[in-house]
């Protein structure tokens, strides 16, 4: 099969994925543009998806059978395990594997964790490779706001898994929008986002994915970053990756991807960079501060999706159906910063996370910030609004002075009068 073709089917194959059973048949005739080819191919890629869910159960049981069958000789359970953990139940399932939340069942300590596994039937040597990868990525990163890798390992089948840091938390858009929060707190929320980020990136790594469902904040309202599935590495492979596999930079072939927050580059196929994330982000803020897309995308027509991210302008984030008072409130650096990020051409927004994270910090503090033009009414208004109560004392003590000078000026012009008039 060709690889244009494949990218179109994998593409296929993923936007049925995010529908509901009942809408798939629709959204593939709509898709596929009379090719029923194309059409047959991913309706079977679809029912391997579904088969694959029941044989994956079926798969961990019997994994569980053998790589379990002595611990539960002596402990005369039927716990199902993977290694030293015990499967409490599914947090969730993607296209290549499933989520399980889980817990340490060798009594060495006790902590609820999150185990991910490549999913039976999917044991092709690039999904293998891929699932190594993102262990081995997550194993390199260290930061309070990226989820933490614990451990991992292989079944007696040769299914990789690790175990990573169980988030008990809700997306980050859900979470801003249920607490009613001011774009105060939602930049400050975004901000630690950032950091996340850049400390990925300062470590060579691309996250591709970065959108509200892999941005989860906790109780404690601390965002996690997690999902690092599709994410690529900017450097060569070492012999400490991935078992000394080829870890490639980012290919222009490779197009897995979130189309609502994925960049121009990532929906036309182009080598992506840093700036792919910067993009994502950009497109993450419109929504925290506006509750909305920087687009309307159509479902089920991926060329006009591209052509709409890649070539259509998105609208300022202050001029829409918001309250007016949110509209003046983002109006201005607000609406520079966002643009900025989501400028076409990658080498057009910002350098770096940190740059967009520092804008950020300059607008809360009523600097200046580079996406406004540094014109003298600009910096002056920002002076003006820093130093609100210095200025408006000053105001007040120059004009106090301005009209003692006034009467001052008039005393004194009325004794001269009266001078001469006394020598006439």
């Amino acid at each position: 099969m060709e690889a244009k073709r494949w990218h179109k089917l994998q593409e296929l194959f993923h936007g049925a994925l995010e529908r509901q059973p009942g809408e798939r048949h629709a959204f593939l005739d709509e898709s596929c543009d009379g090719d029923l080819t194309l059409r047959d191919q991913a309706l079977a890629l679809l029912e391997a998806s579904a088969e694959a869910e029941t044989a994956i159960e079926m798969a961990i049981r019997h994994t569980l059978e053998r790589s379990t069958a002595s611990a539960e000789r002596e402990t005369g359970s039927g716990e199902r395990r993977i290694g030293p953990y015990r499967l409490l139940g599914v947090l969730g399932r993607g296209g290549l594997s499933t989520v399980y939340l889980a817990e340490r069942a060798d009594e060495q300590f006790r902590m609820q964790v999150a185990l991910k596994l490549l999913r039976r039937g999917m044991e092709s040597h690039d999904l293998l490779r891929r699932l190594r990868q993102e262990r081995q990525i997550l194993a390199s990163l260290d930061h309070p706001n990226i989820a933490r890798l614990f451990d991992g390992g292989s079944t007696q089948e040769g299914l990789p898994y690790f175990v990573m840091e169980r988030i008990d938390g809700e997306p980050i858009d859900s979470y801003c929008d249920r607490l009613e929060l001011s774009v105060e707190q939602r930049l400050a929320l975004f901000r630690q986002v950032c950091e996340a980020v850049h400390y990925a990136h300062q470590n060579l790594v691309v996250h591709r994915d970065l959108k509200p469902s892999n941005i989860l904040v906790t109780t404690d309202g601390v965002p996690k970053l997690l999902d690092f599935g599709i994410a690529k590495l900017l450097r060569p492979a070492t012999n400490d990756d991935a078992d000394g596999e080829e870890l490639a930079v980012t290919a222009p072939q490779e197009r897995m991807l979130t189309p609502a927050y994925a960049s121009p580059e990532q929906l036309s196929g182009q080598t992506l960079t840093t700036a792919t994330d910067i993009y994502s982000l950009g497109v993450l803020l419109y929504r925290l501060l506006t509750g909305r897309l920087p687009y309307e995308l159509p479902a089920g027509q991926p060329r006009e999706l591209e052509r709409i991210v890649c070539e259509v302008e998105p609208t300022k984030p202050s001029l829409g159906d918001s309250p007016p008072r949110l509209r003046r409130r983002l109006a201005g650096d607000l609406d520079n910063i966002v643009l900025k990020a989501l400028r076409k051409e990658p080498e057009r927004r910002y350098n770096s996370v940190a740059q967009l994270g520092e804008e950020l910090s300059l607008h809360l503090r009523g600097m200046p910030v580079a996406a406004r033009p540094a014109t003298l009414g600009y910096r002056l208004a920002k002076f003006v609004h820093r130093h609100r109560t210095a200025v408006t004392a000053t105001a007040a003590v120059l004009l106090v002075l301005a009209g003692l000078a006034t009467f001052y000026t008039v005393q004194l012009r009325g004794e001269r009068d009266r001078a001469h008039a006394a020598r006439d």
